[in-house]
């Protein structure tokens, strides 16, 4: 975690020249209803999302409330200059609306406030706070948290599942970096020390399940073929002390998933994931190569991986396909910032550009429109009432590790535009 984190008071802090914090705290219980499943939320699969690169998480501290925490890096607002006061500042909006799992169509529970912003101007950083819900033991929730930018009028929103009916699950754990900062990724590096936070502090210890995985890459859209099941024998398991319901400092060497259960009996608990060290990112020709297997043949693929020089050989064929340098430079930016996008958006249990979702959202970009239920995710391509447009369905799947695990429903009728958006990075 960055240790040049700012945390900001939830009522008022003045520093350098100017930060005031507007708390416009509006109570909107039961509040316009039928949300989530017919609003476009499209707009949370767009590059600008990146600029905030907005994290949150959730800890269910006690019986009766939940924390918020969020973190977003200072250089996704947009600050404007007061010429009257001769300073200049940005003003942007958090707001939440929580549902039951069961049902997101019916508010039970929203509320914003506007923050003005001057400090970050001058001293770009990660910003990072926290609110409180009050929120009862005995059921599930769905949170969705909303960022916007109130000059640009752009807008990220994250949505956080809460399971609050028993101790095992993961909103019952805190994670806290070197410098006792909350953690708001589910993802670590081999450079990162943590210390567990436990809502039961009677816990004794904490039982480790490693698995040393590699996942495969995406099936095309219209190779309908069974899924298979996630391999839950792990590779071997360990134990965390546990004093007062806090551990001792802990690091991940490896690469892998690290599941942390109270229960081996059960299935919950709460996972991390090790990622190669600069993930999201893709920084290295060797995490360069495998995204091009979307694009590229059989043989093709694999003449690039058994060459030595993997930068040469990825260069060549995206000259090959570009026909010049600037056009080539165009394209490798373009298609990584995409891998590097459904990283941000997508990972669930495996690297987001493996996923169905991250496979689509690399060859075809961002959706027309999104719609969001609470068993599955609809994106639309194409207009409107046009006999070209095209629309695919994401099942939301259970997974013991993550709440972002979607599968594709294929379709044969899927083959021709998959190798007509294909054939489009090719040429």
């Amino acid at each position: 975690m960055d240790t040049n984190k700012i945390k900001i008071g939830s009522l008022f802090q003045c520093s350098g020249i100017l930060f005031i914090v507007l708390f416009c705290f509006i109570s909107m219980s039961c509040y316009n209803p039928s949300k989530i499943s017919f609003t476009n939320i499209s707009y949370n699969y767009i590059n600008l999302a990146k600029n905030f690169n907005l994290n949150v998480c959730a800890y269910k501290s006690d019986s009766e409330t939940c924390t918020v925490y969020y973190q977003f890096n200072s250089q996704g607002l947009f600050y404007q200059k007061d010429l009257k006061h001769n300073y200049f500042f940005s003003k942007y909006k958090i707001s939440y609306e929580l549902y039951k799992s069961s049902d997101l169509k019916h508010i039970i529970d929203s509320s914003s406030f506007i923050i003005v912003d001057s400090i970050h101007y001058y001293t770009p950083s990660e910003i990072f706070n926290n609110f409180t819900i009050r929120m009862k033991d005995g059921d599930s929730y769905v949170l969705a948290f909303t960022l916007c930018e109130l000059s640009k009028k752009y807008a990220s929103t994250k949505f956080i599942n809460i399971t609050c009916q028993n101790l095992l699950g993961r909103n019952s754990f805190q994670l806290l970096d070197v410098n006792n900062n909350p953690i708001v990724l589910n993802y670590i590096s081999k450079r990162d020390k943590i210390t567990i936070v436990c809502r039961d502090a009677k816990i004794p210890k904490l039982y480790v399940s490693y698995f040393n995985k590699s996942f495969p890459i995406a099936a095309p859209p219209f190779l309908v073929t069974s899924n298979t099941a996630l391999p839950f024998k792990p590779d071997s398991v360990y134990t965390i002390e546990m004093n007062d319901g806090k551990s001792n400092q802990i690091s991940f060497n490896n690469q892998g998933i690290y599941h942390f259960q109270t229960d081996t009996t059960q299935k919950e608990g709460f996972t991390l994931f090790r990622f190669f060290d600069d993930f999201p990112e893709v920084t290295s020709a060797e995490q360069m190569l495998p995204p091009l297997s979307y694009i590229t043949s059989k043989a093709e693929y694999t003449g690039m991986s058994s060459r030595k020089n993997s930068k040469e050989s990825i260069d060549n064929f995206w000259m090959e396909k570009a026909g010049n340098p600037d056009r080539a430079v165009e394209l490798i930016k373009s298609y990584y910032n995409r891998v590097q996008d459904a990283n941000r958006f997508f990972t669930s249990y495996t690297d987001g550009w493996k996923t169905d979702r991250g496979m689509i959202y690399i060859i075809f970009g961002q959706p027309l429109n999104v719609y969001r239920s609470a068993t599955n995710e609809t994106w639309d391509y194409g207009e409107d009432r046009n006999m070209l447009s095209v629309t695919l369905v994401f099942t939301k799947t259970y997974n013991p590790f993550t709440d972002n695990d979607y599968i594709l429903e294929r379709s044969v009728t899927y083959k021709d535009m998959w190798y007509n958006a294909v054939e489009k990075w090719r040429r």
